[in-house]
């Protein structure tokens, strides 16, 4: 190796990390010799330099704050399932940091003159039992996804699919009912289209092994305990895995999260912003913080014909007299934005902070009389069920329990264990929610739930709820492949939600992750995974 691979070298351990106080010197020297190997080499650029120029090295511990109940691949739909899964498993299509669709386990993809899709599979991708991803792979994985084995669920975002057919050994057809615009986004998101080898069902245990094509493979799955997992030497991707052994270690109490930070047990984890501060002056850590998609909502369910916030009047009028500024700065001190039902970093289609302010303007005596105009100036009692860990949506359902007091509206709050909650929801055993939505792979799937006839809204809006230029303007939309074309249609659909009130949109709250300084390149998702330990690497401090 000349002097220029060595000064290409060093910049390349620069762009990942790897380097200590003491190399700092060098940085200088070395980015004026990248400038003369190619006419300006960028950090950026050489993050990305592949990973048979850079073996993975060290050893990281991430903590979970729930437990992931297994590793099936298909149809598992809490967040903790996912977060135990992410780094064994591709899908066709990626996501950049920007929601940008990019080229994934397809190298490129275009629609046919029936709306389908054709995608064209790289070469010599390897799965982590050795073998070769080829088009029969992606086949058995996609009837898996549409229709997978219990305990996983179909998933309505996957609904349209109607099948997949094998052009050759790296090329696939996926089939739609209808000319399909989410289609490309969904596989994207990656949660619910991972790529397994063909009988994967039939050879492996789903609910504890995985085999996958991602940066990492399994050693070990305890359940409620930890996830370890090492670098796959043969993976497919550029400068990635950066991490030799990393494993996930569940820590559901915070200040237990806290402690095992400080002591070096972990080098990272999920904190509050409460928590957060008390760490800021620890110079060992590094804060992160990012918006991520956890629309906080309150919703309403009006599939039961005699309650009174069937009349819009009635939710008009909750919506004018809760503080959203009260809710931001008292529960997530400052850190939280003004949401709709598209939260605020999903590309274009999230309204605009000044026409959030418009539509959550606060005017008690217009929701006084709207109370009088829909004859129940008297109030109610209601019961709001609230999720009680984390505690933040126990803090929202009681703010807004006080603010509709003010409309003779006696709002119980009942928190509930995580399940317990999610069974109700899922049931439409419930009155009013305080929860929040998760990451969707296209903005339809924010929406969804107020297009009448789809089968959340039957159970939880019934024909309690129904707004014909809404339901017209989601058909509209899902019938347009030009994107651009989709955000004003989208933006209109939010405004509709907000003016009837259907749900309450309340804010999207920072994320906020503690790292110890010897891991470099974390960052956070929006997405709301950990999907930054892709490109996080370990190196020294000293």
């Amino acid at each position: 190796m000349d002097e220029r691979d060595n000064d290409l070298r060093f910049l390349i351990d620069l762009a990942r990390g790897r380097f200590s106080r003491r190399d700092a010197l060098k940085a200088s020297g070395a980015l004026a010799a990248g400038a003369a190997l190619g006419g300006g080499v960028s950090i950026r650029q050489l993050a990305n330099v592949s990973a048979q120029d850079a073996e993975p090295v060290g050893e990281v511990v991430w903590a979970l704050d729930a437990p992931p109940p297994n590793l099936i691949p298909y149809g598992a739909v809490s967040q903790a399932a996912w977060n135990g899964r992410e780094f064994f498993y591709d899908s066709l299509v990626m996501w950049d940091q920007d929601l940008n669709p990019i080229p994934g386990l397809a190298e490129s993809w275009e629609p046919d003159e029936s709306g389908s899709y054709i995608f064209h599979l790289r070469k010599g991708v390897k799965f982590h039992n050795g073998n070769e991803m080829t088009a029969a792979d992606v086949k058995y994985s996609m009837d898996m996804a549409i229709a997978p084995p219990e305990p996983g669920v179909a998933i309505a975002v996957l609904a349209n699919i109607t099948g997949t057919d094998i052009v050759d050994d790296y090329t696939v057809k996926i089939n739609t009912a209808t000319v399909d615009p989410t289609l490309v986004g969904n596989l994207a998101w990656g949660r619910y289209t991972a790529i397994v080898p063909e009988n994967f069902y039939d050879t492996s245990n789903a609910l504890s092994e995985a085999v996958g094509t991602g940066p990492m493979k399994l050693v070990e799955y305890v359940q409620d305990d930890v996830v370890v997992m090492e670098a796959f030497p043969d993976f497919w991707g550029d400068g990635i895995p950066c991490i030799n052994k990393l494993t996930l270690k569940t820590l559901t109490e915070e200040q237990t999260r806290v402690a095992a930070l400080r002591s070096g047990e972990i080098d990272g984890g999920t904190f509050t912003a409460d928590t957060v501060m008390t760490l800021e002056g620890d110079d060992s850590l590094t804060i992160l913080e990012g918006l991520v998609s956890i629309p906080n909502v309150i919703q309403f369910q009006t599939a039961d014909a005699d309650v009174p916030w069937r009349d819009a009047r009635v939710r008009q009028a909750i919506n004018k007299v809760i503080d959203r500024e009260l809710i931001r700065q008292n529960v997530f001190g400052g850190k939280a934005e003004l949401t709709g039902a598209i939260p605020p970093g999903y590309g274009d289609y999230p309204l605009t902070p000044e026409k959030l302010a418009e539509l959550y303007a606060n005017d008690v005596d217009a929701a006084k009389q709207l109370m009088i105009d829909a004859g129940f100036e008297d109030g109610f009692e209601v019961e709001l069920q609230a999720i009680a860990a984390p505690r933040s949506y126990t803090q929202n359902a009681e703010i807004v329990s006080e603010a509709v007091k003010q409309l003779n509206i006696d709002a119980k709050v009942v928190p509930l264990e995580i399940g317990t909650f999610g069974d109700n929801n899922g049931s439409g055993a419930f009155q009013w929610q305080a929860t929040g939505r998760g990451m969707r792979g296209d903005p339809s799937g924010y929406v969804i739930d107020f297009r009448q006839g789809t089968n959340q809204n039957v159970t939880w809006f019934g024909d309690g709820y129904n707004n014909e230029e809404f339901n017209t303007l989601y058909d509209e939309a899902l019938a347009e492949l030009d994107q651009a074309a989709r955000v004003p249609m989208y933006q209109r659909m939010q405004e509709i939600i907000a003016e009837d009130a259907a749900n309450l949109y309340l804010v999207q709250p920072y994320k906020f992750q503690a790292v110890n300084n010897r891991l470099t390149g974390m960052y956070v998702s929006f997405t709301d995974t950990n999907q930054g330990l892709r490109m996080a690497c370990v190196t020294d401090t000293e």
